[in-house]
């Protein structure tokens, strides 16, 4: 569900509103401003300086960004000077920079555009008090906005910014007025400029505080980005909360539909149960995810659609995104197959939120938010704690189902835990989620209502209007990252599930790696689920872009590059040597290596054991000829203990990789969660994000299920993969892994939007893989370990090549190097809100 401004009713009413205050306001400036300017003590003040900027970057980022930067510089002598430096809410300090900012006043209290990536500084040197003043502002839909002492009006094709100083500073001395449009020159200039540079830097200096207005054309990526979020638009279908993502999930859908379809081709006997009902589980699975993906992020335009054609006089858009979360929770639950007893208390909970919603609808009480008719409707402080309780009531349900769905998928073959534990689970994450939106609204009333005076009659009553609005989008913000957190889960884990009821070496013992169905499982699994699919090109999604690329890249790396495999050399009978050893002797094959080692040192390092004649070099020779007869040209018999793998099947392969890769990947994925959650004061916005405990499980979890997804594939097909080592098939996947990311890069660079943290991604994903595929090399060998004073000796042991190791290590260090610039550069440079 797209984050939604007022629907068209309301719009009206915040349009006639507006245009009633503008006329009171023109009509009360003769008289109000002399009015204010003795309030302030400003009239008639000398040694008063202002010089204000506008500064718009396109360049480098998915929506435009506008920065305000506003310096005023007072006499110490002016009365409020002193009040300046007391805290940021004693009512002296807030009265002080009204009469400054003069952008709010009694009936208008609030700033809600803006966002302080550095707080308001005070200098006082006891001469002169210098404010410094920077706003920011991301344009994330089209329509007006508000950035300081500018306003900001972002039209379809033109986007006009305008100067609208306060009222005190009008006999300011304005040394300099200044706009950077950011590359685009501008279309109109009013008043001329003084000066500039190419159209795109216009300043203003010495002059009358005059409406200074400059026009533009914004680049296309960043305008079309802010037009498919704006829900007037007919493009938005084609966004990022409403098309683009349901065709993520139907993507998703249809293809585990055919990798399900031909898992069940690819075994040739009839089906067992458990069989029937892990194949049974995936094809449900698919077709959910497809469906509810279509109800998360097309319902709100299906709702307008109707709207449109039966009349409806409100905005039921938080109804129906509250009835959609428990209905996702009780579908989970039907999918995990929840006890009865759970599944009816999550169907009473349902019954009892739509009920509780029609009925408040009907009867227009205040104890939760209702359509936009009635949002004259308060909910505080009346009913904050009925539509807190609500709402947790309704997220554990979306919980409960999330929970029992994991358990499923991780376990085909049954069992389910106990009861105490799902609701306990439940209760509690819901409880930290709706806590967490609550902490949030207080942040972010803090930062709307900074110049706001607490003795005002009409603060109570402003407070609770964005208290009932902020519960009243809370369903639609929460609703989105939910899902998505649970969708990308089990996209991971389902699959997984029907592969390991269904793989062919439970019956076959021949079948030393996966067959050519369960290939193509892995690959739309390694496609899906670890490829980045998250990029967005003039406001559209490239997911078909890395899908496309994903699925022939890594099938091409198993058809094509996966001959040259070591278990896949022709042997005996012309059959992939895989076949015809036995994967069980392991201690037989280890012995025989370093056995095979031990005469390799003696031929190469000859000592007086052993001595250096030729007799004794022939017979050497001799038993290694004999170690290598039955081998192809080419391989060696350390060759293909590393290729085994540690263990003795591909799926436990898989499964020791995997969680290789889950150890191995905790600083990545805290270095990855830091870069994108917390560094470049993007954690200022993170904090008043109201489905804020969601978006942070989903961000981690992304990362963390890719280094574990990627290691599991590795895992799985160790014994398919070019390379004679751990490193080399990390090499190969890690390649696979850029080439998207890349194709992506180019193109965000070619457009102009972000790409940074491209070149941070993919050193981490090469290391994290790295890494992972060296430790499988090193537990092959484990049994070794009593053999050497330390690991370390051990893997020097294992590789015994002083070139290839070098080169490891250089390129681990140039991957480390290239992570720490990039998270010592600080990482994005703020995050646009949640829109």
């Amino acid at each position: 569900m797209i984050r939604r401004p007022p629907s068209p009713p309301g719009l009206l009413l915040s349009v006639v509103l507006l245009a009633v205050l503008s006329v009171w306001a023109s009509a009360g400036t003769s008289s109000g401003a002399a009015d204010g300017a003795d309030t302030c003590g400003m009239e008639g003040m000398r040694g008063l300086k202002v010089t204000a900027s506008a500064d718009f970057e396109h360049r480098g980022l998915d929506y435009s960004k506008v920065e305000s930067v506003l310096d005023i510089e007072i006499p110490a002598s002016w009365k409020h000077a002193p009040d300046l430096l007391l805290d940021t809410h004693a009512p002296e300090y807030r009265q002080a920079l009204r009469c400054l900012l003069g952008t709010v006043w009694e009936e208008n209290p609030l700033t809600f555009d803006e966002q302080r990536p550095k707080p308001l500084t005070v200098d006082f040197d006891g001469k002169t008090v210098v404010v410094h003043y920077e706003a920011v502002v991301w344009v994330q839909w089209l329509g007006t906005h508000q950035i300081g002492p500018w306003q900001l009006e972002a039209g379809r094709d033109v986007w006009t910014i305008q100067f609208a100083p306060p009222l005190s500073l009008w006999n300011a001395a304005w040394e300099k007025v200044e706009v950077r449009t950011g590359g685009p020159r501008a279309l109109s200039v009013s008043p001329e400029s003084a000066t500039g540079e190419d159209g795109t830097v216009l300043k203003w200096e010495n002059e009358e505080p005059t409406n200074f207005t400059v026009s533009f054309r914004p680049p296309a990526a960043q305008r079309w980005g802010a037009t498919t979020l704006s829900p007037e638009q007919a493009w938005e279908a084609l966004g990022m909360f409403s098309g683009s993502s349901a065709m993520v999930d139907v993507t998703n859908g249809a293809l585990l539909l055919l990798a399900g379809r031909r898992l069940r081709q690819g075994i040739a006997r009839p089906l067992a149960d458990d069989e029937q009902k892990a194949l049974g589980a995936l094809r449900s699975w698919a077709l959910l995810s497809a469906g509810i993906g279509m109800l998360v992020y097309m319902g709100d335009n299906v709702h307008d659609f109707l709207g449109r054609a039966f009349s409806w006089s409100g905005d039921y858009t938080t109804t129906l995104s509250l009835l959609l979360l428990v209905l996702l929770g009780i579908a989970l639950c039907l999918f995990g197959r929840c006890r009865k007893f759970l599944l009816v208390a999550a169907c009473a909970v349902g019954v009892t939120v739509a009920g509780m919603s029609v009925g408040c609808e009907v009867a227009e009480c205040a104890l939760l938010p209702e359509s936009e008719s009635h949002k004259h409707l308060f909910i505080y402080p009346a009913g904050s704690w009925v539509t807190l309780l609500v709402y947790t009531a309704a997220v554990s349900v979306f919980f409960m189902g999330a929970i029992s769905s994991v358990r499923r998928a991780v376990r085909m073959d049954g069992g389910a835990l106990p009861s105490w534990q799902v609701v306990s689970l439940s209760v509690g994450l819901s409880a930290v989620t709706v806590l967490w939106a609550l902490l949030a609204f207080w942040r972010y009333w803090d930062r709307i209502s900074w110049l706001a005076d607490t003795g005002w009659p009409t603060y109570t009553a402003h407070l609770q209007q964005q208290f009932t609005l902020w519960w009243w989008d809370f369903p639609d913000f929460v609703l989105s990252d939910l899902w998505d957190a649970a969708s990308f889960a089990l996209l991971a884990l389902v699959p997984m599930g029907a592969l390991y009821v269904c793989r062919a070496e439970r019956q076959d013992d021949s079948s030393f790696t996966p067959t050519g169905s369960e290939r193509f499982l892995l690959v739309v699994v390694f496609t899906l689920v670890v490829l980045p699919g998250g990029e967005y090109h003039f406001g559209v999604t490239g997911y078909f872009i890395t899908v496309a690329l994903g699925l022939l890249l890594t099938w091409a790396l198993l058809s094509w590059t996966g001959r040259k495999a070591v278990l896949m050399q022709p042997s005996v009978g012309n059959r992939p040597l895989g076949q015809v050893m036995s994967m069980t002797d392991r201690s037989g094959l280890l012995r025989m290596v370093r056995r095979y080692r031990d005469l390799q040192e003696c031929l190469h390092h000859p000592g007086a054991k052993h001595g250096d004649s030729t007799a004794d070099r022939e017979a050497i020779e001799r038993e290694i000829d004999q170690m290598d007869q039955y081998l192809p040209e080419g391989v060696r018999l350390v060759d293909v203990a590393f290729a085994c793998g540690p263990m003795t099947t591909w799926w436990a392969n898989a499964r020791r990789c995997a969680v290789i890769g889950c150890l191995v990947g905790l600083p990545g994925t805290g270095l990855m969660y830091w870069y994108g959650m917390v560094s470049g004061g993007v954690w200022t916005t993170t904090v008043e994000n109201r489905s804020g405990v969601p978006s942070i499980v989903l961000n981690v979890l992304a990362w963390h299920v890719t280094w574990v997804a990627a290691a599991f594939f590795m895992g799985a097909l160790w014994r398919s993969l070019p390379g004679r080592h751990g490193p080399t098939k990390a090499f190969y996947i890690a390649t696979v892994f850029a080439v998207p990311v890349c194709v992506h890069w180019m193109l965000g660079e070619l457009s102009g939007q972000d790409v940074r943290g491209s070149i941070a991604t993919i050193a981490t994903f090469t290391s994290v893989m790295t890494f992972t595929g060296l430790v499988m090399d090193v537990q092959t060998f484990m049994s070794e370990r009593r053999y050497w004073p330390s690991s370390a000796s051990l893997v020097m042991y294992i590789y015994q090549m002083r070139l290839a190791s070098v080169a490891f290590l250089l390129a681990q260090l140039v991957a480390l190097a290239t992570i720490w610039q990039a998270f010592r550069n600080g990482g994005p440079s703020g995050r646009p809100p949640s829109p």
